[in-house]
């Protein structure tokens, strides 16, 4: 099945050339697992776009947000019936809408919503057992704090970084800050253990608070490990033993090899033995026991 595309709430692969989405890149978005027909974390995605929608100003309330979501979930239900399949990604974009020429926003937005329902992703179910292969980025990320953990649609900084490499063996790449810490990678989250805890990347002037790095930090928390935000040396992350990814279509990956550093190896047959399987396990627990399409609200 091809992609379903709703564009305020109908069906059509079509935007206006004058939306400020394309414009100024004016807008949020929302890329969610959907699996046996559940939706992976929604109330997670759904209370960060709402806060990108009131940080950007798109909405002045958390009452007018929360009710443009209602039309969203209206949205999703329709494409999802038309795609037919119980396993795919959907992806939420909300842009400012129109707005003419200028920065300038309208006083009064009207927002644009596009509901993208796509096929899963090939070739990725293994790596969470296996581990990846990553490299370190040229690219850094650009600080913004005002803007920093928001997945807003200015994700150039991104596409920098992952049009550095086209080598298929090679599945994520690792972001610095402009101090020379790791922030994230291209597509997900960071961790690190530290003495049977966590440390994870402090987000406050680049990067993006992922919705499965945020799962992972409240399991922890239940489960009385620690987790610590804070810089992350570079030095620091090659020499740790056991660090891995996340994002809320690949769950927890742990990383094999890093590039360029030839010393840097982590086998995998430790890794259901770690705290890496018991938070694997513990997630997939969680993505159990989400509501389906049709249980939205």
């Amino acid at each position: 099945m091809d992609a379903i595309t709703f564009v305020n709430g109908q069906q059509t692969h079509c935007l206006n050339a004058h939306d400020r989405g394309l414009a100024y890149g004016d807008g949020v978005f929302e890329t969610i697992a959907i699996k046996h027909g559940q939706v992976q974390l929604w109330q997670a995605h759904q209370q960060r776009l709402i806060k990108g929608l009131l940080t950007l100003g798109i909405f002045v309330n958390k009452a007018s947000a929360a009710g443009f979501i209602k039309t969203i979930i209206t949205d999703i239900q329709q494409a999802f019936l038309l795609y037919g399949h119980q396993q795919a990604v959907l992806k939420i974009t909300v842009t400012r809408g129109l707005g003419g020429r200028g920065y300038l926003a309208p006083s009064t937005p009207q927002p644009s919503r596009i509901i993208a329902i796509t096929p899963w992703p090939s070739g990725r179910s293994q790596l969470a057992e296996t581990g990846v292969n990553v490299r370190i980025c040229q690219h850094n990320w650009s600080h913004n704090a005002a803007l920093a953990g928001l997945k807003h649609l200015n994700r150039l900084d991104q596409v920098m970084a992952r049009n550095e490499w086209e080598d298929e063996h090679i599945h994520e790449g690792i972001m610095l800050n402009l101090h020379g810490n790791v922030i994230s990678g291209v597509m997900s989250n960071v961790f690190i253990e530290s003495n049977g805890g966590l440390i994870t990347p402090k987000l406050d002037q680049c990067g993006i608070a992922g919705v499965m790095a945020k799962e992972i930090c409240a399991i922890a928390k239940q489960n009385n490990i620690a987790v610590e935000h804070k810089n992350i040396p570079l030095k620091t992350f090659i020499n740790t033993g056991s660090p891995f990814l996340s994002n809320s279509l690949n769950g927890i990956w742990p990383i094999n090899t890093l590039e360029p550093h030839a010393g840097f190896s982590h086998p995998t047959h430790w890794v259901k033995s770690t705290l890496i399987g018991f938070l694997q396990a513990a997630v997939a627990t969680r993505l159990s026991a989400q509501p389906a399409v049709s249980e939205l609200c």
